[in-house]
């Protein structure tokens, strides 16, 4: 009951807000912002012409499809990119916009670019008419270590740099790496998206988009979707989930700590019940062997039995996040 009256307070909250006059900043890195201005076919023609080097004669058409594919499972939609795009009738384009840190992100675009890759290709068709494939990540965090806020990803021989194939193509951009990029990188028309997508005052947006056709397009709407109630009601909602998304995994990882456990010696116990378990040991025994805290190792046995196809690293956050909501469920009982 206290969970129904608090959503319908917050729910009253964020629909007074955009009810009001209230100046809103609207941000790119909000997914419904994102989604919502880049599915928009001459905004997005616009980037990729950046991202790509394409010329405007390049593009003779793009399709802004369906980001769902066959075969999937109501669970997979959850995590379904934000937009997906067919260039020139063949090559595949999906831009997937991650504002939080993603642990497993290289996993998860090899993932989504492999289903794209080969769906839709029919009995009898040769191998050679898949189409390439290019997965766009723009992360709101850093992960490679290399510097740099661009890079492009593809499949080479480590020894001579031949190219395997050309059809199968990552390219990611770092956004928290803009402000320490330097050089040639800084003139490029890539880095004034990148500028546009993180910017957070209607000033930037102005100063980046000035000057460009289709910046100044993505700069236009968003000043309508900061106008319109609907549209900064749904903003707001969105932004709500990220903050309660940060806020959920920084208590439980605060939690774990008050707890006593660090990271490293929890993964080297998940790892270490992970193949008990697979051995068919039960949790009573598991604890005796490892003389670890049975109520810990029941914890860690029952998130793997749920996700038996995760490793150490993906269950880390789970079992931190499982941790977390079951505290606070037992508090509002």
């Amino acid at each position: 009951m206290h969970n129904k009256i608090e959503a319908d307070f917050s729910d009253a909250e964020l629909r007074k807000r955009a009810a009001s006059n209230e100046e809103l900043n609207i941000r790119l890195t909000n997914n419904y912002a994102f989604q919502k201005i880049f599915k928009n076919e001459e905004i997005v023609k616009g980037f990729l012409m950046a991202l790509l080097h394409l010329k405007e004669t390049d593009i003779e058409t793009l399709e802004v499809a369906d980001p769902f594919v066959e075969g999937e499972v109501k669970e997979e939609k959850e995590g379904i990119l934000d937009v997906k795009l067919v260039l020139n009738g063949g090559k595949k384009i999906n831009i997937e916009m991650q504002n939080t840190y993603q642990e497993d992100w290289a996993e998860r675009s090899l993932f989504y670019n492999c289903r794209m890759f080969t769906e839709g290709l029919k009995t009898g068709q040769s191998y050679y008419e898949l189409p390439p494939c290019i997965h766009v990540g723009i992360l709101d965090f850093n992960y490679l270590k290399s510097p740099g806020f661009y890079h492009r990803i593809l499949l080479k021989d480590d020894k001579t740099g031949e190219s395997y194939s050309s059809k199968f193509q990552f390219h990611v951009i770092e956004l928290s790496k803009i402000e320490t990029t330097k050089g040639k990188a800084r003139k490029q028309e890539l880095y004034r998206w990148a500028r546009l997508i993180s910017a957070s005052t209607w000033e930037e947006i102005r100063e980046e988009s000035e000057g460009n056709h289709y910046m100044e397009k993505a700069r236009d709407e968003m000043i309508k979707m900061s106008r319109d109630e609907s549209e900064r009601y749904l903003y707001l909602r969105e932004q709500m989930a990220i903050s309660d998304k940060v806020s959920q995994l920084r208590s439980a990882e605060n939690r774990g700590r008050k707890d006593g456990i660090q990271k490293g010696e929890l993964l080297k116990l998940i790892t270490l019940v992970q193949k008990k378990r697979e051995k068919g040991e039960s949790v009573d025994k598991i604890a005796e062997d490892l003389l670890e805290d049975i109520d810990i190792v029941e914890k860690i046995y029952n998130v793997l039995k749920e996700h038996p196809e995760k490793d150490r690293d993906e269950i880390y956050p789970e079992l931190f996040m499982k941790q977390y909501l079951n505290q606070k469920l037992c508090h509002e009982s």
